[in-house]
């Protein structure tokens, strides 16, 4: 299968993406997050690794995981329906997280 790596996470909540084909499938695309900071108290990045790639069974996450997933799937381009499926919330839950996002970002 080949694959194309990107640059490795600089920090906790930075992530990186390796894409990769398989002839039987579709195109794969990966997250990979940075799980080197083992410093920040309550954050599982493996269980967050596995759900922003959809691994299953998927891990349940804290509030603040499920933010952090929601981000980097958001970052990787998925619709709202799909990453709250993963996350085990309603999509107006995701809409909500996006909005607040965009206000904090807009007041910066």
């Amino acid at each position: 299968m080949p694959t194309t790596y990107v640059s490795r996470p600089h920090n906790a909540s930075s992530a990186y993406i390796i894409r990769g084909t398989n002839p039987t499938r579709e195109p794969t695309r990966r997250v990979y997050v940075s799980t080197t900071a083992t410093g920040v108290p309550g954050i599982d990045f493996l269980a967050i690794e596995r759900v922003v790639n959809g691994d299953r069974p998927l891990p349940h996450l804290n509030e603040t995981e499920q933010e952090l997933a929601a981000r980097l799937m958001t970052r990787a381009e998925l619709g709202a329906d799909e990453i709250a499926e993963r996350l085990r919330v309603e999509p107006r839950t995701v809409t909500r997280w996006r909005t607040a996002w965009k206000k904090d970002e807009d007041s910066n």
